[in-house]
């Protein structure tokens, strides 16, 4: 793989390159959230490290490289992206292919994109700094202005989208859920707060996704953002996780099992 690929590959892996700098993944994940199972390696990994880690592992590193990358913001049809996938396969194999003209203008010009979403991004963030009188109000205000937020008497801020049918989970349920999980700002990703499809009784919740649910019917999707009296409150907070700061969830309700239908 020539130099310059090398490079181009890199900087539209911004999560890759955050992981080579020495950045550390959440410790203990499920301890804090059940809506995530942490995957512990074991402590005899093979000669090149990677076999004691399950294909689910390495296909969710990959998911969080497309969207710590923004592949799906670059505007690729799918066989330009398929092409770009077999250039990585490529490359794997030591058969990268050549940075001709046409690529390095590509190269040059996915760079720019990338760059402007990300200046985008930095623009429509929300500060929050946890502790400074007042910035609570403030930064709900804010992100109620931006999210179309409604809040609760809990303090729960949410926008709930309606669904295919009526059902809604009730506590004892167990629900099928997809969540995405950000910072305060609503923009920095936290995977270890995150899930795809995951079965879970509805106890296993936050408390403040718990609520949310309980407004969504089956089909619908909805975002929530939580204070820390919802989330982990005076309790221990995961890793990578700013103490004592809101958490921003975006949520699909996939279905509902009644607790009187579970075996």
């Amino acid at each position: 793989m020539t130099t310059s690929r090398i490079r181009f590959i890199w900087s539209l892996m911004p999560g890759l390159a955050l992981a080579a700098a020495g950045a550390q993944p959440p410790q203990n994940a499920a301890n804090f959230d059940p809506a995530v199972e942490a995957v512990q390696p074991s402590s005899s990994l093979s000669v090149n490290g990677t076999q004691a880690f399950p294909l689910s592992a390495f296909s969710a590193f990959g998911t969080s490289l497309e969207q710590t990358g923004h592949f799906g913001e670059l505007g690729w049809n799918e066989d330009q992206f398929n092409a770009f996938l077999d250039g990585m396969r490529a490359a794997f194999q030591g058969k990268g292919y050549p940075m001709d003209p046409a690529a390095q203008r590509l190269a040059f010009e996915m760079s720019r994109r990338i760059g402007d979403i990300v200046a985008r991004e930095k623009r429509q963030a929300v500060v929050w700094i946890p502790n400074q009188k007042g910035q609570a109000g403030k930064y709900f205000r804010e992100m109620q202005k931006r999210l179309s937020l409604q809040v609760a008497d809990s303090g729960l801020g949410y926008n709930v989208q309606p669904g295919q049918n009526g059902i809604r989970p009730r506590p004892g349920d167990t629900i099928v859920l997809t969540c995405h999980a950000t910072a305060a700002n609503g923009i920095t990703k936290l995977p270890q707060l995150s899930c795809e499809r995951l079965q879970i009784k509805m106890e296993g919740m936050l408390p403040g996704l718990m609520e949310g649910l309980q407004m969504m019917t089956v089909g619908s999707q909805a975002v929530f953002v939580l204070p820390p009296s919802l989330t982990f409150g005076d309790g221990q907070w995961p890793d990578g996780v700013e103490r004592d700061s809101p958490l921003v969830y975006w949520v699909t309700l996939h279905n509902v099992l009644a607790a009187e239908t579970q075996p």
